[in-house]
């Protein structure tokens, strides 16, 4: 039987959401935080942002990539080294200093290294907006251009496989963020409808991780 370790306040929506489906294909899961001990009977652990140390041997996913990809700007940083521009993956990013300073016009998102659940990130439409938005995120920030959103889906991986796709609904459309944290909801979509473009550029970062 397998367990769904997650951190205290992360994840409780996303895992619960994914327990229920499982339990509704017949395969369930349990899920566990990691601040409570694991029930016996357990053989297989599926960890959910979480780096704990855990009693069982069959660890789907390392601390090690873990660490990586939270390290949202150096994740980033790493998918360009490894692809050259981003290979379609993650739009244009610059780091630091490497954003001109020059641009007429600009539509960008100022990002700090470090960010989660929809918080500090800036839209900025003016280099004024982006100095400022820089003050605010300190060293490590880094810069992206703005895509504007019909659509966003949360593609679950495992071992390079797409095993089920979320389609993110804002609670506001005009939100950069899309997320539960600023009152949107996750909804799962059918096999015949998944994006497979989408599915194609998730495998893609995954075996990046």
């Amino acid at each position: 039987m397998a367990v769904l370790l997650r951190r205290r306040k992360l994840g409780d929506t996303s895992c619960r959401e994914i327990s229920g489906f499982l339990a509704r294909l017949g395969s369930p899961v349990t899920v566990v935080r990691n601040d409570r001990p694991i029930p016996p009977g357990h053989d297989l652990l599926i960890r959910w942002g979480c780096t704990s140390e855990v009693p069982i041997r069959n660890v789907l996913n390392t601390t090690a990539a873990i660490h990586q990809v939270n390290d949202k700007a150096g994740f980033r940083r790493h998918i360009m080294e490894a692809t050259g521009d981003g290979g379609g993956i993650i739009p244009v990013t610059y780091f630091n200093t490497q954003f001109a300073t020059d641009y007429d016009e600009v539509d960008v998102i100022v990002r700090p290294a470090r960010h989660a659940q929809g918080r500090r990130l800036y839209r900025c439409q003016s280099m004024a907006e982006v100095r400022d938005a820089v003050r605010r995120c300190g060293a490590g920030y880094y810069i992206s251009e703005y895509i504007p959103k019909v659509a966003e889906y949360r593609v679950f991986v495992v071992q390079g496989r797409a095993v089920c796709i979320a389609k993110k609904t804002p609670g506001n459309p005009e939100d950069v963020a899309w997320n539960v944290a600023r009152g949107g909801r996750f909804d799962n979509v059918d096999w015949g409808d998944w994006p497979l473009k989408a599915v194609k550029t998730s495998i893609e970062a995954f075996n990046l991780s």
